[in-house]
């Protein structure tokens, strides 16, 4: 047996490698749950999660804390500085959704910008205790590291305004059938199969999917009842009504907040951060007997860092476009679709 094989494993190289990037990230992690208690409201200072300072700047400074807690010669290797506060951001994500303070649907969007900034302050921490390597600066650091953000995030509001604003998102299908059945399936889609959604990523990360779509009425002032999975329960008032060629609703969303407030903690449907306003559908006969069905949706976004919000908003909405379209498409093309569809 040779002189490496006969090491106890904790002595290999290997498992040296794994337990000093393992030493200094369980303190990075007490740090970020102390950050993430205060800007996640659960203490009693003012901080806001849905901020710039909340959503980007919080993992900069888990990151930079599991650097400050980490050996000088972590602290050397760069390969250390940007994997461990990866591991930082890991564990924390698993111990908010073990103890369902968040939803992997949150954690999943917070996650491509945790993990890069969670990078960004480990190699800018890195940088700085290499090169001043005094026990003092260590100390320094590290106490910027948990006040910095502490002090910066009441800031924010003064120095970054909420800005509002309302977008319109739309998508359109062909479909091989008259408009009116198009209308006519628009109007009533009940029972509506796993079998019969394609496949989407929102559904994937653990949003609900659309169970039935129930019309009540006609014509202006109808209500549109929306049911998903989980208790969801959407409302759409009619607005206008042209059969064969526009629907179009507001949406009442209250039926449904406490039910999607367990599936984002932060951003509720309705609140003061996003809302969906309201939505049409848009048929257009074709020459060659087919229709194209066209949905847009409106929604409002009201915080400080809209740019982000939107790029999730947007994703979520085309996906659920998607999803629908083809549904209808489908059970409108089918023979017996418009039979299906009138649950007749």
């Amino acid at each position: 047996m040779t002189g490496v094989e006969r090491q106890a494993w904790w002595r290999r190289p290997g498992a040296r490698t794994f337990g000093a990037m393992a030493a200094g990230v369980p303190l990075g992690v007490g740090v970020a749950l102390l950050l993430y208690a205060v800007f996640a409201g659960l203490t009693p200072l003012a901080h806001e999660f849905v901020s710039g300072m909340g959503i980007f700047g919080m993992p900069f400074f888990m990151g930079a804390a599991t650097l400050c807690l980490s050996t000088p010669s972590q602290q050397a290797t760069v390969s250390y500085r940007i994997l461990a506060p990866w591991a930082t951001v890991m564990i924390l994500y698993v111990v908010l959704a073990a103890i369902a303070i968040e939803t992997v649907i949150c954690l999943i969007m917070l996650a491509p910008p945790a993990m890069a900034l969670a990078s960004a302050g480990g190699v800018t921490a890195g940088f700085i205790l290499t090169r001043w390597r005094s026990r003092r600066a260590r100390g320094t650091t590290l106490a910027s590291v948990v006040m910095l953000p502490l002090l910066l995030g009441p800031l924010e509001p003064s120095l970054v305004p909420v800005k509002q604003e309302i977008v319109t998102i739309s998508d359109r299908i062909v479909v091989a059938a008259s408009a009116d059945d198009v209308w006519r399936t628009l109007l009533q889609v009940p029972d509506i199969r796993d079998e019969e959604l394609e496949r989407s990523f929102s559904h994937a990360i653990g949003l609900p999917k659309p169970r039935a779509a129930l019309m009540t009425g006609s014509g202006v002032g109808a209500v549109r009842d929306l049911y998903w999975d989980d208790g969801v329960h959407f409302r759409e008032r009619i607005t206008s009504w042209q059969p064969g060629k526009l629907l179009a609703y507001d949406v009442d969303v209250s039926p449904a907040r406490e039910a999607l407030r367990r599936l984002d903690t932060h951003v509720v449907i309705g609140d003061r951060y996003f809302n969906v306003e309201n939505g049409r559908y848009e048929l257009l006969a074709l020459d060659d007997g087919r229709t194209q069905l066209t949905l847009r949706t409106t929604y409002r976004i009201s915080t400080r860092v809209n740019g982000y919000g939107k790029f999730w908003a947007d994703r979520t909405l085309h996906d659920f476009h998607r999803v629908v379209l083809a549904l209808v498409r489908d059970r409108a093309e089918t023979p017996l679709g418009t039979s299906v569809a009138l649950g007749q």
